[in-house]
């Protein structure tokens, strides 16, 4: 369902649970072009594994260009796990707009909590979450000794 918002040419649409084959293929495009390092076994295994998924996928014309991906953590908290933006279509506010349509997802599905992590490699992304309201409420190394930053969000 297209949410029928348009901002030079940009369309959003949200998916609830697994997307179909067709939307799976436009998000795994997304994300092999916008990360590096993507690892797609991993990004297509936890679409698959993960309950009250959603995914948002933002359009210019009908050409995808950006997503953003979460689901459910725990009762009251949903987790915004992954997204991203086209290099091309950076700093037309697409990030923002996916980042605002997921946080009313989540509170219209009752979470009181968004939650996301980042990496100081990407700064972008920590100083978009703090612009929205986020806070940053936990710090550590996972076992790729990769340093997690923890950011949360109160949706009440």
């Amino acid at each position: 369902m297209m949410n029928g918002m348009v901002k030079n040419n940009i369309t959003y649409k949200t998916i609830e649970g697994i997307p179909d084959s067709f939307e799976l293929k436009q998000l795994e495009e997304l994300y092999e072009s916008v990360f590096d390092d993507a690892q797609v076994g991993f990004f297509l295994k936890r679409i698959q594994e993960k309950e009250h998924i959603c995914s948002i996928i933002a359009f210019e014309s009908k050409k995808p260009i950006g997503f953003k991906i979460g689901y459910h953590y725990n009762k009251t908290t949903f987790y915004s796990w992954v997204g991203g933006i086209l290099e091309e279509y950076r700093k037309l506010g697409v990030g923002k707009k996916l980042a605002q349509l997921q946080e009313q997802w989540a509170k219209d599905n009752f979470y009181s909590i968004l939650r996301t992590k980042s990496m100081n490699r990407f700064k972008p992304m920590m100083i978009l979450n703090i612009k929205n309201g986020f806070n940053i409420v936990d710090l550590y190394t996972n076992s790729s000794n990769q340093t997690k930053i923890v950011f949360e969000k109160n949706l009440i």
